[in-house]
């Protein structure tokens, strides 16, 4: 098969699928897969630098996490040093790649699978930082982050996050802020939220369905090793008012959000 084997170009993306024997191919044989037709499967959003996958032990924790929640059999799935292999081979090691590396199960079947096989597919285009500043966003109040077992993994089942950012858009918003079905604050459109009230930093807990976001994991990381403390819990969106900064992360970076709408 044929596509661009060294350079990206501007924000081309190159799609690739594991074929059955084991090498990727831009071409599928099998397009319409339970990935496609179901959401039934997991994704990690990852940035592919100086030929390495940064921070690859979050995101195969992660997804590994998340394909056992789903039933999926991860035996067969690709180490993350072997994406890296195959990632420096096609596209060289002085490039910055945004890499969406998908894992779904295979087989037929409607709503009830007939395997527990998992099959992959990359998704590659040029990296680009998140803005270092959103000027306005708004608390978005109906439309709910569902609490689901596996809330905290990122699902090939999105539709709650294109809803929200159809609203962002059509607002004229830089940022959403979700709330979970039981209106605590959640997390940003494609983002962790963080914030910074009186010297103290807060985000909202797992429980309250946000991702699970290797951006946040770091931060709070990071935060703890100087002997900063971060609070993490249920807190309403009214929460925010006052706050000194409110950020977002995620694995592209950090923005600042300068004003927030509804809260």
């Amino acid at each position: 098969c044929t596509f661009m084997d060294s350079m990206m170009h501007g924000f081309d993306t190159v799609f690739l699928y594991k074929g059955h024997n084991g090498d990727w191919q831009s071409n599928p044989s099998i397009f319409h897969n339970r990935g496609f037709l179901f959401g039934d499967g997991i994704f990690e959003t990852m940035v592919f630098s100086s030929g390495e996958i940064q921070d690859k032990d979050f995101h195969e924790e992660r997804l590994y996490k998340g394909l056992n929640l789903l039933g999926i059999d991860a035996n067969y799935l690709n180490h993350l040093g072997a994406l890296e292999a195959f990632l420096a081979e096609r596209f060289g090691k002085d490039v910055t790649l945004r890499v969406r590396w998908n894992a779904y199960r295979a087989g037929a079947g409607k709503y009830t699978p007939e395997s527990t096989d998992c099959m992959e597919s990359l998704q590659v285009e040029s990296f680009v930082s998140a803005p270092a500043v959103k000027n306005k966003a708004a608390v978005l109040r109906h439309i709910f982050v569902p609490k689901l077992p596996w809330s905290s993994c990122k699902t090939l089942s999105a539709l709650v996050y294109v809803q929200a950012n159809l609203w962002r858009k059509e607002k004229g918003y830089d940022e959403v802020i979700l709330l979970d079905q039981d209106g605590f604050v959640s997390e940003a459109g494609a983002a962790n939220l963080f914030w910074v009230k009186e010297g103290k930093f807060y985000t909202p807990s797992l429980e309250c369905a946000c991702v699970e976001g290797v951006g946040r994991k770091k931060m709070i990381l990071e935060l703890r090793s100087k002997g900063i403390n971060v609070l993490e819990g249920k807190f309403l969106p009214e929460e925010l008012r006052g706050a000194e900064r409110v950020f977002t992360t995620n694995v592209t970076g950090v923005s600042d959000i300068l004003d927030i709408e509804g809260i």
